[in-house]
């Protein structure tokens, strides 16, 4: 009976629960909606002003939490869960050399803590099997690309691994001038593991700037993010093959300070429609996740 134990379903959660970080887009109807913050000062914007972008070493620190609603069905069978997640990552950019097109950006970090939960009434709680802080280091190259990780690699099966997913939403690639209405997009190919099942993901971010305000003494740009992404991979689980197929797409608003170029905050919705393929039954999926993403 595929995909109708309690050990099959947690391990679909764990697979989505892996890659609901990977788009934003809007929530079902008559879900509430988040807003970033409004910035303390709306400051004038002439047509055709600039800011310069000034990326610097500092630390940074962010606090990611996801709220996400999984709609599973087999046959006629309908099941509804919840999960939620938070993390807490410290990181620095180190931007390369002027002029060296050919030397990517480099990311280093450590995750310091992570929590999940299934169902409302569940506390969070770190998975046993993760060791923190988690050390990870990424890199993106001169081209409009979103960074990819070098340690731990995506493909590799660890919980590390899968826990540091969620970080792809606090890069934001960025134009070294920006003006209100500028707008562009990154992209990313890579392989994923998750589940003991290989994920290839494509995904594409699109971006376009608002307004410009000040926000604790900050210059920062507000800024729309949509988001498209596709994945498909093969494997199996309780020796039974299985081909799994997704498509998702989203939204997310931004708040990015010009000093250094990061988030100060921002949310997001998303919508993820899953297909998994087994050779006696087929399981669709949809989960709505909603993002948010601090300063501590």
């Amino acid at each position: 009976m595929l995909f109708r134990s309690p050990s099959a379903s947690r391990s679909w959660r764990g697979l989505l629960a892996a890659v609901l970080a990977a788009a934003c887009a809007p929530q079902p109807a008559g879900a509430p909606r988040t807003t970033v913050p409004a910035p303390d000062r709306v400051a004038a914007t002439p047509a055709g002003e600039r800011w310069t972008v000034r990326p610097n070493g500092a630390t940074r620190s962010h606090l990611v939490h996801l709220d996400a609603i999984l709609v599973s069905r087999v046959d006629s069978v309908e099941r509804t869960d919840s999960l939620r997640a938070t993390l807490g990552t410290s990181w620095t950019y180190a931007a390369p050399p002027s002029g060296a097109r050919d030397v990517p950006a480099r990311i280093a970090g450590s995750l310091t803590t992570f929590s999940v939960a299934f169902g409302g009434a569940s506390p969070l709680e770190t998975p046993a099997a993760l060791s923190l802080p988690a050390v990870y280091a990424a890199e993106q190259s001169s081209q409009v690309l979103q960074p990819v990780f070098t340690f731990p690699r995506a493909e590799e099966c660890g919980p590390a691994a899968a826990a540091l997913a969620m970080l792809r939403e606090l890069w934001v690639s960025l134009p070294e001038t920006l003006v209100v209405g500028a707008t562009w997009a990154d992209s990313a190919e890579f392989t994923t593991c998750r589940d003991s099942i290989p994920l290839a993901v494509s995904t594409t971010r699109s971006y376009r700037v608002v307004s410009v305000g000040s926000r604790d003494g900050r210059v920062a740009v507000r800024v729309d993010r949509s988001s498209l992404v596709r994945m498909s991979g093969a494997g199996s689980q309780f020796g039974e093959p299985l081909q799994v197929d997704a498509e998702g797409s989203g939204s997310a608003q931004l708040e990015v300070s010009l000093e250094g170029g990061a988030i100060l905050s921002g949310t997001g919705d998303s919508e993820l429609r899953m297909t998994m393929r087994g050779r006696r039954r087929t399981q669709q999926l949809v989960q709505w996740t909603r993002l948010s993403i601090s300063v501590p």
